[in-house]
């Protein structure tokens, strides 16, 4: 199995799977919609900056994903190119679950932003999700304040 940066040919790839995760892998019932979704994700990825994007493949086939998004904080004297990771968008493949793809994703996440210098990944997990994240080193801390807009 690889674990990778996404490449723009596979940004469709990333959009059904975003597409799964908010759905919660119900069947497609309107292909215009679908389409019309996969389209406009294509095109936020191939502009938005902010994010890496991490697949998972075996074979060729992708197995599942993961986004984090580079928070760069204001430069303070100590520390001029501060920044932090929001891990979010993590889905694999139902016939993929539980066979290492996620563990092996997020291994290498963790791997990466370490390398780059990141300070802190935070993320916002389903609450039957929090063993994994767990597994992987992430505690349970203090909630952040947070404003609902």
């Amino acid at each position: 199995m690889l674990c990778r940066p996404a490449e723009p040919a596979d940004f469709p790839a990333l959009a059904d799977m975003r597409w799964r995760l908010k759905t919660e892998d119900a069947p497609i019932t309107d292909a215009a919609a679908y389409d019309a979704f996969v389209a406009a994700f294509v095109d936020w990825a191939g502009r938005d900056g902010a994010y890496v994007h991490w697949v998972a493949e075996d074979q060729g086939r992708l197995l599942g994903a993961m986004s984090v998004a580079r928070v760069r904080k204001p430069p303070a004297p100590d520390e001029p190119d501060g920044c932090w990771g929001y891990l979010t968008n993590a889905y694999v493949y139902p016939d993929a679950r539980n066979a290492g793809a996620g563990r092996a994703l997020l291994a290498q996440i963790i791997a990466w932003a370490r390398a780059d210098g990141l300070e802190l990944m935070i993320v916002w997990p389903s609450e039957p999700a929090y063993p994994f994240y767990e597994r992987a080193g992430f505690a349970r801390g203090r909630d952040p304040l947070m404003l609902e807009l």
